[in-house]
């Protein structure tokens, strides 16, 4: 599933594998600390793009909003 994650200072789009028929709130708390995202782009607040990377771990903790991306 392709997302969208803000955090207090990046916004990351990329993929989450996540079975078929479950939900992203249920993704979520299954995976407690991180989350493993591919094919991300990283941009700052205002959405300036400032990387791309095949993979990248996201800390649910740091994780304010996330939904699928169109």
């Amino acid at each position: 599933m392709l997302v969208k994650i803000w955090t207090d200072t990046f916004v990351i789009t990329g993929e989450i594998d996540m079975l078929r028929d479950e939900r992203l709130t249920d993704y979520i708390r299954e995976n407690k600390e991180f989350i493993a995202v591919t094919q991300v782009k990283v941009a700052d607040r205002e959405e300036k793009d400032l990387f791309h990377t095949h993979f990248l771990n996201v800390s649910t903790r740091h994780i304010e909003i996330i939904l699928p991306a169109e």
